[in-house]
This record gives structure tokens, C-alpha cells and sequence, in this order.
């Protein structure tokens, strides 16, 4: 027969059974979100250091074939004056294309000066008149500028297409949101951390956010790599370009995956310290 004090003791058990389960699953929503920050943080990371990085961009363009597509539109202007598209020397392109980027990626319209390279042509035909004993003062005044001008116009009109302005306002979209969406991470990465040092399992928690982090993060990575190097595969003329850009992308996100799974080894290494410091304490 079951005595009063035993059935008191079922009773407890039944009450305390769901308590001892509810710091578990607060416990696993801790590690959840914890995943979901770290990946979103080095995501951001990795597309603010690249993508959204002029420096990156500007790297990527003038080392690349896209070079040349872009210079052509100038060659077609410069060659309707006239203008041999060999003044153009390459620190000259190079000039030209990180200009058009600062513009491009400071929110404006491409605006490119190409006044020096027409002064550099009316220098040398100043030169070649003066061989012959012709004066320079024979050239219809301000015809260099009127016709620098000219090319400046014509340049601009042709590059800044609908689908540059398109491209201007998706920078500025894209930067807006993955501030806001880094701000949002390391807050609550800052509030976690916290937490985890109030309820003393900062490290054992965190080895296991870094790790899936990482997984999911290097994942992510890996498959935005894919499907860039699929739909540049259907662009025939800048596929080169868009693999380019899809492989430093993919590298740069590896070297971030790599200090991930060392922070994780770290915290994986100060726990079994913990745990083997702690019974003979």
C-alpha cells in the first residue's frame, strides 16, 4: 500500500518533471540564435569587405576582362573626333574606370572628365605644327575644349544606361540592409554573450554556436558561389568577369569560415580545461 508521504513524493516529481525541462529548451533557443547571429555577422562582414567594397570592385574590374567592354564605349567616342584610341595608355583606363566606380558607388551618375587625354592630343598636334614652322595660333580658338566637351557628353550619355541607375540605387539598397542587418547581429551577439556570463555557460554554449555557425555559414557561401557561376554561365560576354568576382568572393568567405572554426577549437579546447579544472577545485 502506498503511503501519504510516497504519493506526495509522485506529485513533486510530476511538478518539477516540466521545470527541469524548460532551462533545455531555453537552452537550445539560446544556441539557435546564436547560430543565426553569427552567420548573418559574417555574412554582412563578407559582403561589406567585398561586394559592396569600392576598393574590391575597383580590383576586380581593372584586372579583368570587363576592362576592355567598358573602354570600347569610349574608343567609340574618341574615334568620331578622330582621336586614336592609342593616347589611351593603361594607368589612363585605369583612371577613367575607378573614377566611373567612386561615382557609381558614392550614389551619383557617371560623370568621367576626359579633358586631359584631348589636351594631350592637341599638345601633340601643337608639337607636329610647329616641326613644320605652322604656328599653333592657326587652330580655331578653344576647339580642344569645345570638342573635350563634346566626348565628356557623348561618354556619359552612353554609360549611364537605365541599367546603371538601376545598379546605383541596388547598392544603395543593398548597403542600407546589411548595416542594418550587422547592427541587429552584434547587438544581440552582445546580449547573448552577456547572458551566457549571468548564467555561467558562456563557453559551452558559444563552442557550439561557432561550429554550426560556421557550417552554416561556409554552406551559404558555397551555394551563393554556385548559382553566381550559373546565371553568369547565360551572359556569355561578362561570364569571365562574374567568375572572377564569384571565386575571390568565395576565397575571401573561406578565410572567414577558417577564423570561425579556429575560434571554435579555442572554446572547444577551454572547455575540457574547465571541465577537467573544476573537480579539483
Amino acid at each position: 500500500m502506498t503511503t501519504r508521504s510516497e504519493l506526495r513524493a509522485q506529485r513533486q516529481e510530476k511538478v518539477e518533471k516540466p521545470i527541469e525541462e524548460t532551462p533545455e529548451k531555453r537552452h537550445f533557443l539560446y544556441c539557435l540564435w546564436g547560430v543565426i547571429c553569427v552567420t548573418l555577422l559574417g555574412l554582412t562582414l563578407l559582403i561589406n569587405s567585398t561586394l559592396l567594397n569600392v576598393n574590391f570592385v575597383k580590383e576586380e574590374v581593372t584586372s579583368s576582362s570587363l576592362e576592355s567592354v567598358m573602354l570600347s564605349q569610349v574608343n567609340s567616342s574618341l574615334t568620331q573626333y578622330g582621336i586614336s584610341t592609342s593616347v589611351l595608355k593603361k594607368s589612363d583606363t585605369d583612371k577613367l574606370i575607378n573614377q566611373a566606380i567612386d561615382q557609381v558607388y558614392a550614389g551619383e551618375k557617371i560623370n568621367l572628365d576626359l579633358s586631359p587625354i584631348v589636351n594631350n592630343v592637341g599638345t601633340s598636334v601643337n608639337s607636329q605644327l610647329a616641326q613644320y614652322g605652322l604656328s599653333t595660333s592657326m587652330l580655331p580658338a578653344g576647339s580642344s575644349s569645345a570638342i573635350a566637351g563634346n566626348i565628356n557628353s557623348m561618354v556619359n550619355s552612353q554609360l549611364n544606361t537605365p541599367e546603371v541607375a538601376q545598379l546605383i540605387n541596388g547598392i544603395k539598397i543593398a548597403k542600407t540592409v546589411v548595416n542594418i542587418i550587422l547592427v541587429i547581429s552584434i547587438i544581440s551577439l552582445v546580449l547573448l554573450i552577456l547572458k551566457g556570463l549571468w548564467q555561467h555557460h558562456l563557453i559551452g554554449s558559444f563552442r557550439w554556436i561557432c561550429l554550426w555557425g560556421t557550417v552554416l555559414y561556409t554552406g551559404i557561401v558555397m551555394t551563393i558561389h554556385a548559382i553566381t557561376l550559373q546565371m553568369g554561365a547565360g551572359q556569355p560576354d561578362i561570364s569571365p568577369f562574374i567568375s572572377q568576382v564569384a571565386n575571390d568572393f568565395q576565397q575571401t568567405g573561406f578565410h572567414g569560415s577558417m577564423m570561425l572554426i579556429v575560434i571554435s577549437i579555442v572554446l572547444f579546447i577551454l572547455q575540457f580545461v574547465k571541465r577537467k579544472w573544476q573537480p579539483r577545485q
